[in-house]
């Protein structure tokens, strides 16, 4: 591919969705230059509007942000990189594989609000018990059987698109201080030592923006 890729994210610490195209795009190893939008900050109010069409992160521009052509979407950009680069191992090779890969990412996609609703992701944070009620228990234990059917190390062997797609949620769930088990939990343990979430986790870390939209369990005084 001749023309260069950008992706623009937001907050490394908050950003779920941003994570999950960036984690994927290192992870298969397609070259991108990133672009962060801070939440609440001037840059965002003045270019997403320009750099995103929806107003949400993330979107991947081919050529110049802003002036050439943008996918955005999580999933939208998944498909898009698949069709980009057919080689780089996006989805599984095996036809079934691939379909039941795309139902799981479906999954997360538009699944789990009672979880993401209650368990922001914050990798900074750590708010053990903090969010759980009967219906995130029932997301977190639909995950974790997801999870445990895993093929080794990754869902389908090698890392894909449906791991990048769970790979905010291993996150919360240290946050959170959800426990796993077995086979659910070594997968969690895979997605949290891979490489490209290593590096996202390690640049999160070091972010010092408080959001508060993203921070129900701060204390009031830091809230001020």
């Amino acid at each position: 591919m001749n023309v260069s890729l950008t992706l623009i994210i937001a907050n490394k610490n908050y950003s779920s969705w941003s994570m999950r195209s960036w984690v994927l795009m290192h992870a298969r190893g397609i070259p991108f230059a990133e672009r962060m939008l801070k939440f609440e900050s001037t840059e965002w109010d003045e270019q997403i509007g320009t750099l995103s069409p929806s107003g949400l992160v993330p979107a991947l521009w081919e050529g110049e942000p802003g002036a050439g052509f943008v996918t955005y979407d999580t999933l939208a950009i998944a498909e898009r990189l698949h069709e980009l680069f057919p080689e780089h191992g996006i989805w599984p090779r095996e036809a079934s594989a691939r379909a039941r890969a795309r139902s799981l990412a479906a999954e997360m996609h538009s699944g789990f609000g009672a979880m993401r609703d209650a368990m922001p992701m914050n990798i900074r944070g750590r708010y053990p018990g903090k969010g759980m009620n009967d219906s995130v228990a029932r997301n977190i234990a639909r995950i974790s059987a997801i999870w445990a059917e895993a093929k080794r190390p990754f869902l389908f062997g090698d890392f894909c698109a449906a791991d990048a797609f769970y790979a905010p949620v291993a996150t919360r769930f240290i946050t959170y201080g959800v426990e796993l088990r077995g086979p659910a939990k070594a997968y969690q343990r895979a997605l949290l030592d891979s490489p490209p979430v290593q590096a996202w986790s390690a640049a999160a870390s070091k972010e010092t923006e408080f959001v508060a939209a993203d921070e129900p369990y701060a204390s009031e005084r830091k809230r001020a």
